[in-house]
């Protein structure tokens, strides 16, 4: 059993989770895309509790098995593989003091991230790497793609890769029913299609 107790918010999440997997055969219900809202500055907290999480659902009675994919692992990937690393240091240390010298190489970053492999085809094989039978998929350590990288298209990209459950944990800021701002900083996205759980 977690050694805390999971946050209502958190059990919900959980339990669409288990719904899915419990699921009648033969039902064909799309597995559910969710997105856990939290305050960046409960980072650690968050990460507790979702190793609480998978912990209630792999409990006997669910026995849901569980992944977690931290998105920083994947952009590092990523940016080793392009051979860009050190040139994107040596641009950032060059562009310390100037804000739009800095948004140039966010802009070439997120460049990166978007070809020749798509950034959601990397958490794809991430996923398939990790384990080859269903599992509920989570994907945490958002805030290492800010600010190069907005992750409001990532599971509308996942969404035909991965048949299975997959949340989002991401820091940021509820506005409204719908509007999210990442990190608390940029401007409001209102275009995710997933279920958006609050939990700040």
């Amino acid at each position: 059993m977690p050694s805390r107790e999971l946050p209502d918010e958190l059990r919900g999440v959980g339990q669409r989770i288990v719904d899915w997997f419990q699921r009648p055969p033969g039902t064909d219900d799309p597995p559910p895309y969710q997105v856990y809202v939290y305050s960046p500055n409960k980072e650690w907290e968050t990460r507790r509790a979702l190793g609480d999480l998978r912990t209630w659902l792999a409990a006997p009675g669910r026995a849901v098995p569980c992944i977690s994919i931290s998105l920083a692992s994947v952009f590092w990937e990523v940016l080793d593989q392009s051979g860009w690393t050190e040139e994107v240091f040596s641009q950032e240390r060059a562009a310390a003091n100037d804000p739009r010298a800095q948004a140039e190489v966010h802009r070439a970053v997120a460049e990166l991230l978007r070809a020749p492999v798509p950034f959601s085809q990397k958490v794809q094989h991430a996923v398939e790497n990790a384990t080859k039978k269903p599992a509920a998929v989570f994907l945490y350590r958002a805030g290492s793609l800010y600010p190069v990288f907005r992750t409001s298209g990532l599971l509308d990209d996942l969404r035909p890769r991965l048949k299975v459950p997959v949340t989002l944990l991401y820091p940021g800021e509820l506005r409204g029913d719908f509007g999210l701002r990442f990190m608390g900083k940029w401007e409001p996205t209102y275009n995710y299609r997933a279920l958006i759980v609050d939990g700040t």
